[in-house]
């Protein structure tokens, strides 16, 4: 079956960052947030309000995740 999702590669980035416990906190537009980071979905980008991402932190792997 063919893929028809609008922007498949960004669904699964926010899929994965769902797992990792962000919340969605708003959905027009989409807003994630989780402690104090904060990432707007706009014009099929995900953009940052301020540091998302502790370099030194390693990815956990995401069970919940399907592709």
């Amino acid at each position: 079956m063919k893929e028809q999702r609008y922007l498949p590669a960004l669904r699964a980035h926010i899929d994965q960052l769902l797992c990792e416990n962000w919340v969605i906190t708003q959905r027009n537009p989409l807003k994630l947030q989780l402690g104090g980071r904060t990432c707007l979905v706009t014009h099929g980008m995900l953009i940052s309000e301020g540091p998302l991402w502790n370099h030194a932190e390693t990815p956990r792997p995401c069970s919940a995740l399907s592709l």
